[in-house]
C-alpha cells in the first residue's frame, strides 16, 4: 500500500476568488474529490513508487433531476426547464401530467415550435386538476434524432410524484449521468505532488479521523455552492420504463 500519497490535497489557485478543487486520499485506497459544487468518489491504486491513478465509481443516476419548491404567487403548477438538452434533442422532450398510474399516458411535447426549441429555458404551465404525477419522457437513442421527429420512435419514461406541498418544479439535465467515470492521475516528483496534465497540488497530511472529518464538511459545503440548492427539495423518480411514443398520443397546448 503506497501510503505516502493518503492525505488532503487542494489546488494551487490562490489568489483566484473561486471555491478551489479538493482531493482526499484515504490508506483503503478510497478518494473524494471535490469541485465546484459537486464531488466524486472512487478507488485508487498504484502504478508505481511515484504514481497512483484515480478512477470514479459512477452510480445509476436518471439522466434528469426534478426538484420542487412553493411559490405563493403561483395559482398553477409551473415546470422550469433550465437549459435543458440541445439542439435536436429538444424536439424529443416529452411529458405527461395524470392522476393516476393506470390510465394510458397522453404525452405531448415540451418544445413546440423552432423559435422555442432555440431557447434556453422554458416554462410549462398547467392547471392544477389534482394531478400525482408527472412523467418526464426522452429518447432512448440520443445519437439518432433529428428536429422532424419520426413517429413512433423508442423512448425512456422517468415518473416523478407531483407533491402537494410544491407548485413550481425546475427539470434540469444531470450533466454527470453521462458524462465517463473521472479517471486522473496523481504524481509524486521529490516532495510536490501533481494532478492530471502536470498541474501542482499542495498535500496536507491528515489523521484518518481528521480526515473524515474534513470529508463530510466537504461535503456540506459542495452542497452549499451547488446552484441546484435555489430550486428547492429533489424529488425522486417512482418508476422508470421503456416507452413508445406513437403520434397519436401526442395532445398538443
Amino acid at each position: 500500500m503506497n501510503a505516502q500519497f493518503a492525505g488532503y490535497y487542494k489546488m494551487d489557485d490562490e489568489g483566484l476568488d473561486i471555491p478551489t478543487p479538493s482531493l482526499f486520499i484515504l490508506p483503503d485506497h478510497k478518494f473524494y474529490f471535490f469541485e465546484s459544487g459537486r464531488w466524486k468518489t472512487g478507488k485508487w491504486n498504484e502504478v508505481d513508487k511515484e504514481n497512483i491513478q484515480l478512477t470514479e465509481i459512477k452510480t445509476e443516476n436518471p439522466p434528469i433531476e426534478i426538484y420542487g419548491k412553493f411559490d405563493e404567487n403561483k395559482k398553477e403548477i409551473t415546470v422550469n426547464l433550465l437549459g435543458y438538452l440541445n439542439g435536436p434533442l429538444k424536439a424529443y422532450a416529452f411529458i405527461n401530467f395524470s392522476k393516476d398510474m393506470v390510465s394510458q399516458k397522453k404525452f405531448q411535447p415540451i418544445f413546440n415550435g423552432d423559435e422555442k426549441l432555440r431557447n434556453n429555458r422554458y416554462v410549462i404551465t398547467k392547471k392544477n386538476e389534482d394531478y400525482n404525477w408527472m412523467t418526464f419522457s426522452i429518447p432512448a437513442d440520443k445519437n439518432n434524432v433529428k428536429y422532424d421527429i419520426s413517429y413512433p420512435f423508442d423512448a425512456i419514461s422517468y415518473t416523478f410524484p407531483i407533491d402537494k406541498k410544491y407548485n413550481h418544479y425546475y427539470i434540469i439535465e444531470n450533466i454527470d449521468s453521462f458524462m465517463e467515470p473521472l479517471k486522473i492521475k496523481l504524481t509524486k516528483g521529490g516532495n510536490e505532488y501533481y494532478i492530471g496534465m502536470d498541474r501542482y497540488i499542495k498535500q496536507k497530511e491528515l489523521t484518518t479521523a481528521e480526515t473524515l472529518k474534513n470529508i463530510e464538511e466537504a461535503k456540506i459545503s459542495a452542497e452549499n455552492e451547488s446552484y441546484k440548492k435555489n430550486f428547492g427539495t429533489k424529488i425522486l423518480y417512482h418508476s422508470v420504463e421503456k416507452t413508445v411514443i406513437k403520434e397519436t398520443s401526442v395532445v398538443l397546448n
